[in-house]
């Protein structure tokens, strides 16, 4: 339901505007994104990604398995959170916020005190809704100078990152996207080797793509 109110603010629409194309209440949009869906059918759903042209996807999820995608998602986490530390920076995984409306997790929140940078990392197995990702990424952003105050942090600058599994489809998508992407302008190895050595002037944004079969290292 996240994605979905991020989707809503970027279009610049209100929760009454959308409540009028839905024709249900502000009050009833308001519920549903907070994901308070006792009353929300899987019908009302697709009504509601339709009205702000996305779509809906329903993921089966059996108990006891972890899907693939996860454990991929965990060895880029792993990676990530490794390579950071040892470069100085104070880290945290799966960093949760609730602020302004805005709830969520940060896959990889870091600071460096020596650089007064914050990094918040977004993670990727796959490249889906680009809109949504990049969405999403700014809603943690925002945020992330209110978390750094809860932390005692003093960062003189937010980066967003988003770290991406390699992989044909996820490159081939994102240029596709490419002006999208366009400000996480740090790339490749010149990205790896900030995060290693932050002293430079920080980056506007970092795209890395990560294979997970090289994540262990």
């Amino acid at each position: 339901m996240r994605a979905l109110r991020a989707t809503r603010r970027r279009r610049g629409w209100t929760q009454a505007q959308l409540g009028n194309r839905l024709r249900i209440s502000r009050s009833e949009v308001s519920r549903w994104e907070r994901s308070d869906l006792d009353e929300c059918s899987v019908q009302d759903v697709q009504r509601w990604a339709t009205a702000l042209g996305a779509h809906l996807a329903i993921e089966l999820r059996v108990d006891g398995e972890r899907p693939l995608a996860d454990a991929r998602h965990a060895e880029i986490q792993d990676w990530a959170v490794r390579l950071l530390r040892n470069a100085g920076w104070e880290v945290q995984a799966e960093a949760s916020f609730n602020h302004y409306g805005d709830r969520g997790r940060i896959d990889v929140l870091a600071y460096h005190a020596g650089a007064r940078a914050q990094l918040v990392v977004e993670i990727k197995t796959r490249i889906e809704d680009a809109q949504e990702l990049l969405g999403r990424l700014d809603v943690k952003k925002r945020v992330a100078p209110v978390i750094a105050r809860e932390r005692g942090w003093q960062p003189r600058t937010v980066v967003p990152a988003v770290f991406v599994a390699e992989s044909t489809t996820a490159r081939r998508r994102i240029a596709t996207h490419a002006a999208l992407f366009e400000p996480l302008s740090l790339r490749a190895r010149d990205a790896v080797a900030w995060l290693r050595q932050p002293a430079a002037a920080p980056p506007p944004g970092i795209l890395a793509f990560v294979s997970p079969s090289k994540s262990r290292r």
